[in-house]
């Protein structure tokens, strides 16, 4: 889900109120009573606004720990996205930075996304155990992952 820079904010940035509101709209929807939420340790994250809301709604929340990318699979997705977005649509390496090519950029995002075989989603799942135990047997530092 694109998230828009919040207009209210200093900079314009995604903020909690922002990230809230999408919570609002997509999660809430798909969320069933058993479900654990995840996400990282960023700052739109771990708001006080954002922490009320996920308390207010019952909403379980898995305990993580910061710096943490090796238990993530969501970062290997990405890695994935990005390779499969640049061979459907090879043209965005060469566009300019504008608004133009920022609203080609998240609709080729979008779509990319929508033709991503879940089969790779339920692999990277797959390999929760092993990211667990490789984060263990390294003391917390790097893995392979």
């Amino acid at each position: 889900m694109p998230m828009d820079g919040d207009p209210l904010a200093r900079r314009g940035r995604v903020t909690a109120r922002i990230y809230r509101q999408v919570l609002d709209q997509h999660l809430l929807p798909i969320l069933d009573y058993a479900a654990i939420f995840m996400h990282d340790n960023a700052p739109i994250h771990t708001a006080h606004i954002i922490l009320q809301y996920l308390r207010d709604h019952g909403i379980n929340v898995m305990d993580w720990p910061p710096y943490s990318p090796d238990l993530n699979p969501i970062e290997n997705l990405w890695a994935l996205l990005k390779a499969e977005m640049y061979r459907l649509f090879p043209d965005l390496s060469g566009m300019p930075n504008t608004e133009e090519t920022l609203d080609y950029l998240i609709q080729c995002a979008i779509h990319t996304w929508d033709t991503l075989d879940f089969a790779i989603l339920n692999r990277l799942m797959d390999t929760m155990e092993h990211r667990v135990a490789a984060v263990l047997d390294a003391k917390g530092w790097y893995t392979k992952y």
